[in-house]
């Protein structure tokens, strides 16, 4: 650093204050996080003379916070953790506050697993639907960070309990070059390889992945069996029947999307992305045996074995562009997107009969098929526009979704392949129609230590069934939802603040709800819809503190949260043969107590903890029709269930000053309680040691393990009603053991921002929220 007297020689004393002057300006910025100050901490009688100084030549790296959070939305910068460097993205979401990833790969946001995934503040439906398998290919690298929003505001969709979770991948702020890896996967669990690219050339930015995957080599070895145990109680002779059931599922997976960047000038910036999973999931071996079994004196009384065989395929394809403008310095903004997403999902297999012996209503050959396929057009338009007050912002917009769902099912009953008819009441031909209209406005403020924000979003949904074939009568609905949220922010510093919060969110009825059509996999139990569910509507209040330090940091909180029309799953006895299906008939209170911490023990040492109670208390009234001397009646019939669910994960990684890495995981969920009955809770854990190699650290080699100290884990639901009581339970080996190589190429960097040659005291707490990139 050079004074801008160059003939100036200085002393060492004079040197010692320079350098303390220049501590000092480092500092600021950062002291609130200690406790120094309210957010007004800088004055300008607190401005450092530096005219001593040649501000070309002086470069200012700040350290970048890990965490960052309001109390509605938590960040996690990935560019500013070295530890995650080699990981995948579903490893590295282990570290991520109010995340839980358990070992098969299903994420939970708070304890729950209903939310939506955003790219760079967008909705990627092929990415909610394949999370799992994309999350595994993609490395951490590729994210710059990831946005937990537990507290969707006016500005997003209604719809999703959880919240979103939001991969920010665009950065304006890279140099020219480019960066990229190469890594392989063979484990018990898949193998395949992925590749990953993104690079900057001026005003244009490109990143790519390709993805393959499959189950293949190890299929044999991950043989899952079940067994399905039913008991009839309404009958004069109580009977029993037990299906014994086998899988071995083989599937492959290929996925990619290319995504794009360009600064059309200081004030414009066009993106687009396009992005496309296939799966292909075939029964290499399947079926089962069924028993009927007299409960009064234990003797089998029929026999019926069938064998399996078939395939599911899923095709997920979304394209969408969106034009960003800025209209000044002083912050207003318009944002006009559009998103195109295709999908379908269809299933066809073959059940043929082996042997049979005393057991009825079965026939020797079933070929049966359910097709469904998804349409979608989104256009929307958002405002951001500030007041001339600071920190006061008006946000608006208007969104427009239109929805176009096939579905078809049949079923072909015969004593052979050859010699088969259709069976028409297994006939499904509908179409689904769902057209959503939505305008918001919200408004976010700071008045000193208090963040007012508040909001309303109005959607109108109108939604319907065409029905092709068959005897029904087509279905429309016109659903008007408003939909407020409100929230007050108390800022103690800029890493701790206490926030008092309330929502409403809605859920409307997906197309496996309201299709109508019937599936029959296990003999007995068949699976329908009902065309006549409307949304549920969630009404949730919560207070939040939240204090992220840099040695210890983390959120506590409560919530009560209910539900007056919950779409419920139930399940009635019709003779020998139970029917599933869905209802508006719940009503789902509960109460939560969560928290988060994170603890870097040392430098390169960390611990998380995530921890979630919720006590649930369900009940509905439910139509029932009985037989007694008079006929038939319906009676209303209460049900009931209530219980708390235990959630928690936990994280530690430490990094050797040897390149080596080590990492270990582990957490568990109790039972989970539904309105006639449960489902038992499970565990996960895991392992890793990774090392870098070359220069640069080019290469890494990472082995991990999960769930190794048990062949098989165990799910059971239990249900029960008037007249049945049923108990499935299904096998899973998902055990693991594999190893993984990553190359990475590239020299793409982040910008080091040189300091202007005029210093502004612009330090005051910016707690808003407003904005996800």
């Amino acid at each position: 650093m050079k004074t801008s007297n160059a003939s100036t020689t200085f002393n060492a004393s004079a040197e010692m204050r320079r350098r303390a002057h220049l501590l000092a300006l480092l500092l600021l910025p950062i002291l609130p996080a200690f406790g120094a100050g309210s957010p007004d901490y800088a004055s300008p009688a607190d401005s450092i003379p530096i005219s001593g100084y040649d501000l070309d030549e002086l470069e200012v790296v700040a350290e970048k916070p890990l965490i960052q959070a309001d109390g509605s939305k938590l960040s996690f910068n990935f560019d500013a953790d070295p530890s995650v460097k080699g990981l995948t993205l579903n490893d590295a979401l282990r570290k991520v506050p109010m995340v839980s990833v358990d070992g098969e790969g299903n994420i939970r946001i708070n304890g729950q697993s209903s939310f939506k995934i955003y790219v760079n503040g967008r909705e990627d439906p092929s990415l909610t639907a394949n999370y799992k398998n994309i999350f595994k290919a993609l490395p951490a690298s590729s994210v710059l960070k990831v946005e937990v929003i537990t507290e969707p505001g006016a500005k997003y969709d209604a719809e999703g309990t959880a919240g979103i979770l939001n991969l920010v991948t665009v950065s304006r702020n890279s140099t020219d070059g480019y960066s990229g890896s190469i890594a392989g996967t063979f484990s018990k669990q898949q193998s395949g390889t992925s590749l990953y690219g993104r690079m900057r050339s001026g005003r244009l930015a490109l990143s790519g992945n390709l993805n393959y995957y499959n189950s293949s080599i190890f299929s044999e070895v991950n043989r899952n069996t079940g067994s399905n145990h039913t008991e009839y109680l309404g009958t004069d002779n109580p009977f029993s029947t037990i299906n014994i059931i086998r899988q071995n599922v083989a599937w492959d997976y290929l996925g990619g999307g290319i995504n794009m960047s360009y600064d059309l000038s200081d004030r414009d910036l066009l993106t687009a992305n396009v992005n496309a999973t296939y799966t292909y999931a075939r029964l290499k071996r399947g079926g089962g045996a069924t028993f009927m079994v007299m409960d009064a004196s234990d003797e089998i009384t029929g026999i019926c074995e069938r064998d399996l065989f078939g395939g599911i395929k899923n095709l997920n394809l979304t394209a969408g562009a969106a034009w960003e403008h800025d209209f000044g310095p002083e912050g207003r903004k318009m944002i006009l997107s559009y998103l195109f997403s295709h999908g379908f999902e269809h299933l066809d297999a073959d059940l043929t009969e082996s042997e049979s012996e005393g057991y009825t209503g079965v026939t020797p050959y079933e070929a049966f098929s359910n097709h469904g396929d998804i349409n979608e057009h989104t256009v929307q338009l958002d405002y951001v526009h500030p007041l001339k007050k600071e920190n006061n912002t008006i946000e608006a917009g208007v969104k427009g979704i239109f929805r176009r769902n096939p579905a078809k099912a049949h079923t072909l009953r015969g004593i052979s392949p050859g010699e088969i008819i259709e069976d028409l009441s297994f006939h499904s031909d509908i179409t689904q129609r769902q057209d959503i209209y939505a305008v918001y406005a919200s408004y976010t403020g700071q008045f000193g230590a208090f963040s007012p924000m508040a909001g309303v979003r109005y959607e109108h949904t109108d939604m319907g069934l065409t029905y092709h074939s068959g005897n029904y009568t087509d279905f429309t609905n016109r659903l008007n939802d408003v939909v407020p949220n409100a929230a007050l922010t108390w800022i103690f510093s800029q890493s701790s603040n206490l926030r008092l919060a309330y929502q409403m969110r809605i859920s409307r009825p997906t197309l496996k709800q309201v299709n109508p059509s019937f599936d029959t996999y296990i003999p007995g139990i068949v699976d329908t819809g009902n065309p006549d569910l409307s949304s549920e509507r969630s009404n949730k209040v919560a207070l939040t503190y939240t204090n992220f330090g840099r040695i210890i940091g983390g959120n506590i909180g409560v919530e009560y949260a209910t539900i007056s029309n919950a779409i419920s799953q139930y399940a009635y006895s019709e003779g020998s043969t139970i029917i599933n299906t869905f209802a508006n008939i719940g009503k789902d209170n509960s109460f939560s107590l969560f928290g988060f911490a994170n603890w870097n023990i040392i430098k390169d040492m960390q611990f998380s903890l995530n921890l979630r109670a919720t006590r649930h208390s369900l009940s509905a009234t439910m139509p029932h029709t009985i037989l007694d001397e008079e006929g038939m009646e319906t009676i209303n019939r209460k049900l009931s269930n209530a219980g708390w669910v235990w959630d928690w994960g936990a994280n530690w990684n430490y990094s050797f000053p040897c390149k080596l890495k080590v990492y270990a995981y582990g957490g568990s969920r109790t039972h989970d309680y539904f309105l006639q009955g449960t489902r038992n809770g499970w565990y996960y854990y895991g392992i890793g040691i990774g090392r870098d190699f070359l220069r640069d650290d080019q290469l890494n080699v990472t082995l991990s393990a999960s769930n190794f100290f048990q062949k098989r884990m165990a799910f059971k639901t239990y249900t029960e009603t008037e007249n049945m009581r049923n108990l499935f339970t299904f096998y899973n080996q998902n055990w693991n053991v594999g190893v993984t190589l990553t190359w990475n190429f590239g020299n793409l960097k982040t910008d080091v921002k040189k300091t202007s040659r005029h210093i502004m005291n612009d330090d005051k707490s910016t707690v808003t929220g407003n904005s996800m990139m």
